[in-house]
C-alpha cells in the first residue's frame, strides 16, 4: 500500500499495487523501495497503452481502476501528481537534494527499462519500453484482454513479440500462455531469470523453458495418443491431438538457420513489419541484443520440436518461406534490366 494524496494533505487514501504480478522482492531493483508501486504501475500502464506521454500514462492508469465518479471527487490536481510521479520516475529525479535523507528515484530511462521515442509535436516527450522493459513486463498478471494489448505493444520494437505476436494471430492466445507465457512466469516466480546483472544472460533461459515445454509436451502426447495408455481419456487424447497440431503450426512459423545472416534478419523484418514506418519504427527503437534473443527462442523451438520426435535435426527451416513483401519499385526494362537487377540484390537486405 501507498499513500496517494488527492488535492490536500489531509485528503488521502492508501493505494494498493494497480497490477498484480509476480515479482520476488528484489528481482528487479526499480521495484524495489518506498516508491516501488509507482514504477510498476508506469512500466504496466505503458506497456497496456503503448507509446504515451506521461498525461496519457497517468490518464490509463488512473481510469483504469477508478470510476469517473471516483475521480471527479479526487480533484484535477490527482492527475497531475500522478504524472508527477511517472516523470519523477522516468528521468531518475532526486527530491530534496541538500537533504542527507533526500528521496532519490529510479531512473527508468538510464536502468534501460524505457525509452525516449519520436514525437510528431516538437517539445512532447513520448516514451516506450525498452526490451528489458518487455521481459520485465513477463512478470506481471495481466489479464487476457490486457495480455493481447501488451504482445501487440510490445512487438512494435521487439522482433521476439512480433514473433509472439504472430503465433497468437495463427494459434491462439491460449497456446501463447502454455507454452511461452507460463515457463517464464515460473522461472520469474523462483528468482530464475532476475534483473540485478545483465537482463541479456536471461536469453538462454527464456528460449530453454520454452524448449523444454514443447519436448515435454511432444513426448507426453505422442506417448499418450500413439501408444495408448491407459490412464487416457478420449477428452484427454482429444487435447493432446489439438496441442500436436499446433505445436506444428507453430514450427511452419519458426524460421531457424544455423547460418543466419542479414539476408535472414531481413527476412523476418520484412515478414513482421510490413510497412515502411513500422520498419522505420523497429530500426530506430528496437534493442541491437533483441536479434540474438528470437535467434535462441527459434533455435531452441526448432531443436525441441525434432529432438522431441526423435528425428534428425537440420540445419535450416524445410518448409517454404513467405515471399518478401514486394516494395513500390520500378519496373526494369530488357535493356538495364540485369544492371538494375543486380543493384536491387545488393541493397535489398542491407540493414544497419
Amino acid at each position: 500500500m501507498t499513500r496517494i494524496r488527492f488535492y490536500s494533505r489531509t485528503s488521502q487514501v492508501d493505494e494498493p499495487i494497480l497490477w498484480d504480478n509476480e515479482f520476488p522482492y528484489g528481482t528487479v531493483p526499480i521495484f524495489i523501495g518506498k516508491k516501488a508501486k509507482n514504477a510498476m504501475d508506469l512500466l504496466a500502464s505503458l506497456e497496456l497503452c503503448g507509446a504515451s506521454t506521461t498525461t496519457d500514462i497517468a490518464r490509463y492508469a488512473i481510469e483504469s481502476h477508478y470510476s469517473k465518479g471516483e475521480i471527479d471527487g479526487m480533484g484535477i490536481h490527482f492527475l497531475k501528481r500522478r504524472e508527477h510521479y511517472y516523470w519523477n520516475h522516468i528521468w531518475g529525479y532526486v527530491k530534496n537534494r541538500r537533504a542527507k535523507n533526500g528521496m532519490k528515484y529510479h531512473g527508468l530511462i538510464k536502468e534501460e527499462y524505457v525509452k525516449k521515442v519520436d514525437s510528431l509535436t516538437e517539445n512532447v516527450h513520448v516514451y516506450a519500453p525498452t526490451l528489458k522493459g518487455h521481459l520485465a513486463s513477463l512478470g506481471y498478471k495481466f489479464k487476457d484482454d490486457e495480455l493481447i494489448k501488451f504482445i501487440k505493444n510490445a512487438s512494435r520494437n521487439s522482433l521476439y513479440f512480433a514473433f509472439l505476436n504472430h503465433i497468437m494471430e495463427k494459434i491462439s492466445l491460449d497456446f501463447i500462455k502454455e507454452i511461452f507465457l507460463f515457463p517464464v512466469k515460473h522461472m520469474i516466480r523462483y528468482q530464475r531469470i532476475r534483473f540485478d546483472d545483465d537482463y541479456r544472460l536471461n536469453f538462454d533461459l527464456i528460449a530453454s523453458a520454452t524448449a523444454i515445454r514443447i519436448e515435454r509436451a511432444i513426448r507426453l502426447s505422442w506417448d499418450e495418443i500413439y501408444r495408448h495408455m491407459p490412464a487416457s481419456s478420449r477428452i484427454r487424447m482429444k487435447a493432446n491431438r489439438v496441442l500436436l497440431k499446433q505445436i506444428d503450426v507453430l514450427m511452419q512459423n519458426t524460421w531457424f538457420d544455423l547460418h543466419a545472416n542479414s539476408k535472414w534478419l531481413g527476412h523476418l523484418i520484412e515478414l513482421y513489419y510490413p510497412t515502411e514506418e513500422q520498419r522505420v519504427f523497429y530500426e530506430r527503437h528496437s534493442d541491437p541484443s533483441d536479434k540474438n534473443l528470437i535467434y535462441k527462442v527459434m533455435r531452441e523451438i526448432h531443436l525441441a520440436y525434432y529432438n522431441g520426435y526423435e528425428e534428425k535435426i537440420p540445419n535450416k527451416y524445410t518448409q517454404k518461406f513467405p515471399l518478401p513483401i514486394r516494395r513500390n519499385r520500378k519496373k526494369t526494362n530488357k535493356r538495364s534490366g540485369k544492371k538494375h537487377a543486380l543493384k536491387l540484390k545488393l541493397t535489398k537486405y542491407h540493414f544497419d
